[in-house]
């Protein structure tokens, strides 16, 4: 019983939270988040800190494919250095909007791994 209050609770503080940070955002434009904190008597901890809290609760919530992915790629040696501004000759993407362009210098090695990424990302 205990722990269903506990539970309870949270989730009315978080929907407080989740609440304020609402009302911050709808502030006037051009107004900071400082000023706003200080004309609501809040302290920037006291906001940023159920602002983390409420954004990982909804990236709990989102479904396992749409969660952001981030892929280390491997640093390759430059093979030159460009002295003329390029211009990218292709651009790739994937349908989670992730997207790069690649210029004509590109090693095979680099547009390998970018393939390779862009294919476990989906």
């Amino acid at each position: 019983m205990a722990e269903q209050t506990s539970l309870v609770a949270q989730q009315v503080r978080l929907m407080h939270w989740a609440e304020q940070i609402r009302e911050c955002q709808n502030r006037p434009e051009g107004m900071d988040v400082s000023t706003w904190c200080e004309q609501n008597n809040i302290t920037k901890a006291n906001y940023y800190y159920p602002l983390k809290r409420v954004r990982q609760m909804y990236l709990d919530q989102l479904p396992e494919a749409e969660k952001p992915a981030f892929v280390e790629l491997p640093r390759l040696k430059a093979e030159r250095t460009a002295t003329v501004l390029e211009v990218p000759v292709m651009c790739i993407k994937n349908g989670n909007g992730l997207s790069a362009d690649i210029f004509s210098s590109v090693s095979p090695q680099l547009l390998r791994c970018l393939v390779e990424a862009f294919s476990h990302v989906e």
